[in-house]
């Protein structure tokens, strides 16, 4: 690229066709010429034109400071002559000399600052004027001072405050305040006048700058165009000449275009690139290449500017862009930093003949200077002001300072030794003035002597630590009195920042000390007096800030006298109390009333709050104004509190009353308790079972809804030490006057318990057992915490036992009315199953009879065919024994439920006993094509049984599998050791058993199936049998099933014969056995075993520990449930056999507070319920709570040992 492309601006084409020589000889046109010339002309008018603005501009700003100057010393002026006027009102009411220092200051200089106040205005002969005029004032005013002072100083002090107070000495003040206002007004005027020219003046160079740049651009345009016209016409007759005249031109116009004080470039279309750049251009950018470059290239900097967009409209609109006073950011440097910059700048288009934009031509003035220049003014005239505002501020504290201040100086020369006072500290020790030696030794001399070590080293302290010091200290005065001084100071530093000096004020403070002691002597006679009386007395100010309590007061609330000053009493109140208080309280300071009211005041001690009655009178003056109010506070808890539980208690009762539903007695009660008696309540459920149950958490704070969810899940029973389990153990109340952490560590059941209780932050806890009819329902557990600030006492105590006995009595009634239902819920199941069975019993009876009695009829009648008989007489003999097992069946469990079924025990192999079924069972099995797979370990089949009720067991779920499996299926039956028992399994691939049926499985009378559309017979009586057999010989028996269509499968675990050989002392045993037990069945398993016998009937307990011992056991009887866990944890027995209805805690709690124990203190031991209670539910329960088998009574000896005997050998610790 050639480093000076062709100039974007040519000549026209040329007017007249002429002979080369007369070509060569013609000139520029006359229009160029001209051009040429404008634009010269115009560049010299602007730069002199914008030269001349730029100095009226700086002009006109120091006439704008000039003005200011003379506001400033006016101001000053006045000020100098206020301080001698308030100078010298101190002195003449005072009569003190420290007063006249600032009027001797101020004279000083009123005259300096008059003539500097002349000299400002020297060329304004109307301020000139004004200022001989305040000058002859001012020597009138200080004359009408002076006066006065020569009479205050001769004694005559009524006659200065008179001339003092004259009208003269005003007036001659506001002539010269009007006097200062007319010259501040003059002025205001005169940099009103300023700021507008400077406006005015910026506003001109502006315009000047703009109209200069058009016209400079219109001339520009015009040469343009010329310079095109005359290119063209030229190019047509000589190309080489053209060429040369186009580059004089281009340098001729770029030498003009480099004297113009402006940037300027031209952007050629449609790429817009840079094709002229004068120097001042390239100047703004560092001097980088700008040429061939567009303008996005050329001038990256203004990207995000908007500049590009208004380039671009320029470009496609052809519409002129002009702006004034745009700030741009330029690298001026070329080296990456952008420098701020004002500029005014235009974008003019430069079409062709066809209306086109070829080029955009850029025209920018920078105007960085003026627009400075203008800021600079604005913001010093704003700082001007600012600072003039302070002054006056400050100057007007100082006067204030000076005049309510009665207080001397001084100053201590570290190096010299010398002390320097101000003339007003002599007269303080009584002292001529001038006499004081001036030296430290001199001044310490006047400090009392029990005083000086004490100022000595304080202020050696606060040399040495550069810090700053306040004592107060006794002086002696010349004429021998005693006074007291304050003195405050600090240390000063000289120029290398070493130790100077120490200075500080001193002021006389005898009349305060004197007030002090006089004010302590009344107090201490009062305090006599208060102390010796029983109630919390109190004081007050008339004001209402409190300013004494006796000693029972900071006793009872554990406040300190600094803490119960003013309205720091407050602080003890009840937070519910504190605003009804307060108000009282200001409503009798304002009026003058007698106060009376009532409040609760935290006791210091525990944090307990107790209600209280204050009175307060006030004591009135002569006149009749209050100066003190004197009261007492009266302890009224314990008739407040009785007021309030009468009252309580009823309401109590009303809603306890107003449900016979549990799940709404238990939220009335921890509503009714919340936050009356508590901020926490927690109901705990004792349930038939012994379990406890955490059904309800209510809380007074609403925040705390989260923490409440979390103690739902911590009942208290898994922790004997927590207060409800404690509670519920005894029957007690249980109640903590105080919480401690150590307490809460113990109670805690896990890290995560422990968390919710420390975040609960309770202080005091009761906890009360729900009783009723001898029988514990649960606990309520009720908690004060910091959240109130409350603590229990033990009339608390007394209301919640009453609450919690009324809600027992109510939660009872609800029990029983809730139970009542229950039992007719039951009776009507038990009828409605009664009549299912009586209804099923007759069907299954009269089906087979009807077969039976069709066919004898027809074998009696001799009309039935030959062939026949051997059918019919098979149809009477299954149905005849289909009869037998059905009542068979029934009789089984009349002797089941009337505890006679008994047991024939003696080794059996289940090998042969399951064979023996199975062939029962085969020709059921055959007619549905159903194949019987067995898997028999025959190494692990012994067990110690009943041979035909083991048979009966296997044939009844064999049975019951042929029967619910469709044809072509199979059923297993699996015989293996599984976990130290002998454990027999029948799978089918029947239907399945629905989950929701699986509980009720071994139940008598239950059937899935039920009503006429049944698809299989039988009475429901099957599979209760089994279980009851299963249990008579140790073992349990339990059904799985995976859903529906997937078969199920029973399982029965029973406990292996184990054969010992026979001892002497087993002989013995075998020979005294009143039972005829074979010789084989003696029971090894209990021989030394440790057994605990648990009933309240000595007869039972007796005959149970004559009879186990007689076979080698050993043990150990207990008459309740208390006794019986402490044998538990001091005799570890290997078993357990326990009573279910005993007085107190009865068999349920028992045992659930034995699995709560950990296994090495017991808590896993086998134990057996023997029992009246021989409902289905009473089983349940019982195994529920926690026993591993439940027998009923009567039972025989021999059936009872056969399952203590198994069920000591299926324990996880025997051998």
């Amino acid at each position: 690229m050639d480093k000076n492309p062709p100039s974007p601006i040519t000549p026209g084409p040329a007017t007249s066709a002429g002979p080369p020589a007369t070509r060569r000889a013609r000139g520029l046109p006359l229009p160029v010429l001209a051009g040429h010339v404008a634009a010269s002309i115009a560049v010299v008018l602007i730069a002199v034109l914008f030269l001349r603005s730029t100095h009226q501009l700086s002009e006109t700003s120091g006439r704008v400071a000039h003005t200011l100057d003379v506001i400033h010393e006016a101001d000053q002026l006045l000020s100098l002559v206020k301080d001698v006027e308030t100078s010298q009102r101190g002195y003449l009411l005072m009569g003190e000399e420290r007063y006249l220092a600032p009027y001797e200051e101020a004279r000083l200089h009123i005259g300096p600052a008059l003539e500097h106040l002349r000299t400002l205005t020297a060329e304004d002969a109307r301020q000139q004027e004004r200022l001989d005029r305040m000058q002859a004032l001012l020597q009138k005013k200080l004359q009408h001072i002076e006066h006065s002072l020569s009479l205050a100083r001769a004694g005559q002090t009524t006659a200065a405050l008179d001339n003092m107070r004259s009208g003269e000495s005003q007036r001659m003040m506001d002539e010269l305040r009007a006097l200062e206002r007319e010259v501040r007004e003059e002025e205001q005027h005169h940099l009103e006048e300023q700021n507008a020219l400077l406006e005015k003046t910026s506003g001109r160079a502006d315009n000047l700058v703009l109209a200069g740049s058009g016209f400079l651009l219109a001339f520009i345009g015009f040469a343009a165009v010329a310079f095109l016209r005359e290119f063209r016409s030229r190019e047509r007759e000589e190309t080489k000449r053209e060429a040369l005249l186009a580059e004089s031109q281009r340098q001729r116009l770029q030498n003009i275009l480099s004297m113009v004080p402006a940037a300027v470039g031209v952007y050629r279309a449609p790429d817009q690139l840079c094709e002229l750049a004068n120097p001042a251009l390239q100047r703004l950018h560092g001097g980088r290449v700008l040429l061939g470059r567009t303008v996005r290239e050329a001038h990256p900097e203004h990207a995000g500017s908007g500049l590009f967009d208004v380039f671009d409209n320029v470009f496609r609109t052809g519409l002129p862009f002009a702006a004034t006073g745009r700030r741009l950011l330029l690298d001026r440097n070329n080296d990456g930093q952008r420098v701020e910059g004002y500029f005014n700048f235009t974008y003019q288009p430069l079409v062709n003949t066809g209306g086109q934009v070829e080029a955009v031509l850029l025209f920018a003035v920078e105007v960085t200077e003026q627009v400075r220049a203008r800021q600079a003014a604005e913001e010093a005239l704003a700082h001007r002001q600012r600072a003039e505002a302070a002054l006056r501020e400050s100057e007007a504290h100082l006067r204030r300072t000076l005049k309510a201040a009665e207080v001397g100086s001084w100053e201590a020369d570290l190096r010299s030794r010398r002390v320097m006072w101000s003339p007003n500290v002599e007269p303080m020790f009584g002292m001529a003035p001038g006499t004081f030696a001036g030296t430290y030794e001199a001044s310490m001399v006047l400090i009392h002597p029990e005083d000086r070590d004490t100022v000595a080293r304080t202020l050696e302290q606060t040399a040495r630590e550069r810090g700053e010091f306040r004592m107060e200290y006794r002086i002696l005065r010349n004429d021998g009195g005693l006074r007291w001084q304050e003195s405050r100071g600090r240390l000063l530093l000289d120029e290398n920042g070493k130790p100077a000096k120490l200075a500080g004020v001193v002021l006389d403070i005898t009349p305060r000390k004197r007030a002090e002691q006089l004010q302590r002597e009344s107090e201490e006679r009062f305090r006599l007096l208060a102390e010796m009386l029983p109630q919390l007395i109190w004081s007050a100010r008339a004001d209402g800030h409190s300013e004494y309590f006796n000693t029972r007061w900071y006793e009872y609330t554990g406040q300190t006298p600094e803490q119960a000053m003013r309205d720091g009493w407050s602080h003890a109140l009840h937070p519910d109390d504190l605003g009804r208080t307060l108000e009282a309280w200001r409503h009798s300071v304002a009026t003058g009333e007698p106060y009376v009211t009532e409040f609760r005041l935290r006791r210091g001690t525990d944090g307990a709050y107790r209600w209280f009655i204050t009175r307060g009178l006030p004591l009135r003056d002569a006149v009749g104004r209050v100066t003190h109010w004197f009261g007492t506070c009266t302890d009224i808890d314990d008739q407040k509190r009785g007021e309030d539980s009468l009252r309580f208690l009823s309401e109590a009762s009303v809603a306890l009353a107003a449900s016979l539903d549990q799940a709404t007695t238990l939220q009335q009660v921890a509503r009714l308790a919340v936050p009356v008696l508590a901020d926490w309540c927690v109901v705990d459920l004792v349930e038939e079972d012994g379990r406890v149950e955490r059904v309800e958490v209510a809380h007074a704070n609403p925040a705390h809804g989260a923490l409440a969810e979390q103690l739902r899940h911590h009942p208290p029973v898994e922790n004997r030490e927590h207060p409800s389990a404690r509670a519920i153990r005894s029957d007690k109340t249980i109640f903590m006057a105080e919480v401690s952490g150590e307490f809460e560590a113990r109670s805690a059941q896990s890290t995560e318990h422990l968390r919710a209780i420390q975040e609960l932050k309770v202080r005091s806890m009761v906890a009360v057992p729900l009783l009723a009819r001898g029988r514990t329902l649960g606990v309520l557990t009720f908690a004060m915490t910091e959240d109130s600030g409350r603590r229990y006492e033990d009339s608390d105590v007394l209301r919640i036992e009453e609450l919690v006995r009324r809600a027992a009595m109510a939660l009872d009634n609800a029990r029983l009315f809730s139970l009542a239902q229950a039992e007719r819920q039951r009776a009507e199941e038990a009828n409605r199953l009664k009549d299912d069975f009586l209804a099923t019993v007759s069907h299954e009876l009269r089906t087979p009879l009807t077969a039976m009695l069709g066919w004898v009829k027809m074998l009696r009648s001799g009309r039935l065919a030959a062939d026949k008989h051997a059918k019919a007489l098979e149809t009477v003999d299954r149905n005849a024994q289909a009869q037998a097992q059905l009542i068979e069946d029934l009789l089984d469990v009349s002797r089941i439920i009337s505890g006679k079924l008994r047991l024939e025990t003696r080794p059996v192999r289940l090998g042969d006993i399951i064979q023996a079924a199975q062939e029962s069972v085969r020709p059921a099995a055959d007619a549905k094509g159903i194949r019987l797979m067995a898997e028999l370990d025959a190494e692990t089949d012994l067990v110690l049984g009943d041979a035909t009720r083991l048979q009966q067991v296997v044939w009844n779920l064999l049975s019951n599998a042929v029967k619910f499996s469709p044809g072509e299926s199979r059923v297993w039956v699996r015989l293996r050791r599984e976990q130290g028992s002998v454990a027999v399994m029948v799978e089918d691939e029947g239907p399945g058993i629905p989950a929701d049926f699986l509980p009720h499985l071994f139940e008598r009378f239950r059937q899935l199936e039920g009503g006429t559309t049944r698809r299989h017979g039988g009475l429901g009586l099957g599979l209760a049998i089994v279980r009851h057999l299963v249990e008579l010989h140790g073992g349990t028996v339990h059904a799985t099933s995976e859903g529906q269509g997937r078969g199920a499968t029973f399982k029965v675990l029973l406990p292996p014969a184990v054969p010992r050989p026979a001892t002497p002392e087993a002989t013995s045993v075998r020979r005294s056995l009143s039972l005829p037990v074979p010789g084989a069945l003696r029971h090894p398993g209990l021989v030394e075993r440790r057994i605990l016998v648990v009933d309240d009937e000595e007869d039972n307990r007796e005959v149970l520990k004559v009879m186990l011992e007689e076979y080698g056991a050993n043990v150990i009887t207990a008459a309740t449930a208390a006794e019986a866990l402490q044998a538990v944890r001091e005799k570890r027995p290997e078993l357990l056999i326990s009573d279910i209805g005993m007085p107190g805690e009865d068999g349920y709690q028992l045992i659930a507070q034995v699995r709560a124990l950990p296994a090495e203190e017991g808590g896993g031991v086998p134990a057996v319920a023997l029992t009246a209670y021989a409902r289905v539910e009473d089983r349940t329960r019982a195994l529920t709570a926690g026993f591993n088998m439940h027998v009923a009574k009567p039972v025989e000896p021999a059936e009872l040992l056969t399952i203590l005997s198994n069920l000591v050998m299926l324990s996880p610790g025997a051998p």
